[in-house]
């Protein structure tokens, strides 16, 4: 008997502690159902019936960024569109029902690249862009990738990984050394 009663004593305290614990928590189907996860890289935002979507900065140095977004415009009417992050300021409007993907390489997009600088944000960190629509303003924290990734290599101003060459710096060719554009050695020799 006096068995039973230690076993049922350690159950009971066990009952006890797991909530108070917060490991009731991770139970919680309230806590699963409510939980909103935005997939994907860069920030999001909702203001009016206008979605903000990917909003980031891609930069290798922290110095100059590229701007990305996309913009989505629910409502019945036009929406007038401002981004601020750095020294750049993008106008954008967007009719009902349309939107806008501000991505160079994008098929969908017609767009150029936004460069920005003045964000004071290096790789990995999070600075603030200022979001307003038809003038109900946002400040939203986006992130800023670094381009060790190779999907964002090529993104940054300065080209990324194939943008490391020294200024002012030439190729030469190495004494001895066979030509890798076709060319023979004796062509591409210094004189």
């Amino acid at each position: 008997m006096k068995r039973l009663t230690r076993v049922a004593l350690t159950a009971a305290a066990a009952a006890l502690v797991i909530p108070m614990s917060g490991c009731a928590a991770l139970l919680s189907a309230q806590q699963t159902a409510e939980y909103q996860y935005n997939g994907g890289d860069g920030a999001w935002a909702d203001i009016e019936d206008v979605a903000v979507r990917g909003l980031m900065i891609v930069s290798e140095d922290g110095e100059q960024g590229t701007l990305f977004y996309t913009i989505v415009n629910n409502s019945a009417d036009s929406a007038d569109v401002e981004i601020s992050v750095g020294d750049a300021q993008v106008s954008e409007t967007i009719p009902a029902g349309e939107s806008v993907v501000q991505n160079p390489e994008n098929p969908e997009s017609e767009s150029e690249p936004v460069t920005v600088s003045g964000f004071d944000g290096q790789p990995g960190s999070l600075v603030d862009v200022e979001v307003t629509v038809n003038g109900q303003s946002e400040t939203v924290r986006a992130q800023v990738l670094g381009t060790d990734l190779p999907e964002y290599q090529d993104l940054a101003p300065t080209g990324g990984a194939s943008g490391e060459a020294t200024e002012g710096a030439t190729e030469q060719p190495t004494e001895g050394a066979e030509p890798t554009d076709g060319a023979t050695a004796e062509e591409t020799a210094a004189p």
